[in-house]
């Protein structure tokens, strides 16, 4: 059953506001730092100035019709482009849609089939869109989504370019349409704003679980969350018959490096540290900050002479990345012990710790083997 224009604008406006309303309570209040809500409302009003204008007379100009809709679609497109190169944090996209609108909006004066060209600009912006959406690192499931959604939109929309006649206004095309496409693209925020919602919860989500398991500071894993990790790790090695190994490190004369160059610089060290610590070690060992400048690692599948020589590795690269620093050149003390499937987690990092003190008591910068 065809629809008319008001029925159409009535159905659309309900989903835009609904959209909105969205948007505004819960994007703003549970996401409060993401950029692209802004460009979100934006995309409201201007489609709603659009279905407006829609049914308006046009502007005579120079003995030439002006319809609004035209140039209000085309920010509607430009602002669409937009909420998602913000979401996906591409400034250089941003700013090339910004452009191409300043281009197209200036040559439209000059063009006729304003309905193909205009349709044509928002293709365009769909196709930054997805670009922005493509070059994310680690997408989650709902930015997947999205993806789907926008190669769909262009599908359409390109569709819909192959059958545009020449010279049709824009009114007249989406009449003869039976004004369909108004409630599809108001639709389309709708099912745009979910999406965002949806990503934005799960990056929300996976940043506070970070924050419960890692050190603020380097990254490493903190106390809290490493003993769930080790014991996954034991039940693995145990299963295929295999060794772990225990290292516990402190940097030498920490407190010296606090009282002399202050805590900013303290900072940089134990940062320092970390850095190495992962770059000496390997992708499935557990690297966590104990406490203060001391740290704790588990070293999956190796024996004290692995992780005699992984000690070592870092013992050395922590002294040289670290003697052009202002608190350098940092040493550190290890120390080391095979981990004793008899005894805890707990128990193991005790052994492992006063291997550490009698590396302290050795004269410091050493591993000790316990």
């Amino acid at each position: 059953m065809n629809i008319s224009y008001q029925e159409a604008v009535g159905v659309s406006s309900t989903i835009e506001i609904i959209a909105c309303i969205f948007a505004l309570f819960i994007l703003r209040s549970v996401i409060k730092d993401n950029k692209e809500t802004p460009y979100l409302f934006g995309y409201f009003i201007s489609s709603l100035l659009f279905f407006y204008f829609l049914n308006k007379p046009p502007l005579h100009i120079a003995n030439t019709d002006w319809y609004l809709e035209d140039l209000i679609g085309t920010i509607t497109s430009l602002l669409f482009g937009l909420t998602i190169c913000k979401k996906s944090e591409s400034d250089k996209l941003s700013l090339l849609l910004l452009v191409s609108f300043a281009v197209f909006t200036c040559s439209i004066l000059f063009i006729e089939n304003h309905v193909f060209y205009t349709m044509l600009f928002s293709a365009y912006c769909l196709c930054i869109a997805l670009i922005s959406l493509v070059k994310v690192k680690n997408p989650n499931q709902a930015d997947k989504g999205l993806v789907i959604f926008l190669v769909i939109s262009l599908l359409v929309i390109f569709y819909e370019l192959s059958s545009i006649p020449k010279g049709i206004s824009r009114r007249e095309y989406f009449e003869t349409d039976f004004y369909y496409l108004l409630v599809y693209f108001s639709s389309l925020i709708l099912v745009l704003t979910v999406f965002i919602f949806t990503s934005q919860l799960i990056n929300l989500t996976l940043k506070y679980k970070a924050l419960a398991t890692q050190d603020a500071l380097t990254g490493l894993y903190n106390r809290t969350a490493v003993y769930n990790l080790v014991n996954n790790q034991l039940a693995l090695a145990k299963r295929n018959k295999q060794t772990c190994s225990v290292l516990m490190l402190d940097i030498d004369h920490f407190k010296q490096v606090n009282d002399q160059h202050g805590h900013q610089q303290g900072d940089d060290a134990i940062k320092l540290v970390a850095e190495q610590i992962q770059h000496c070690t390997r992708e499935y060992d557990i690297s966590c900050r104990y406490g203060g400048e001391e740290f704790f690692i588990f070293l999956t599948y190796s024996d004290e002479n692995v992780g005699f020589q992984i000690a070592e590795r870092i013992r050395k690269a922590v002294t040289e990345q670290s003697k052009d620093k202002l608190y350098g050149p940092l040493t550190i003390s290890v120390g080391l012990t095979q981990f004793k499937e008899t005894l805890s987690v707990d128990e193991n990092i005790d052994i492992a710790d006063k291997a550490l003190y009698a590396s302290k008591q050795a004269g410091r910068n050493q591993t000790t083997l316990s």
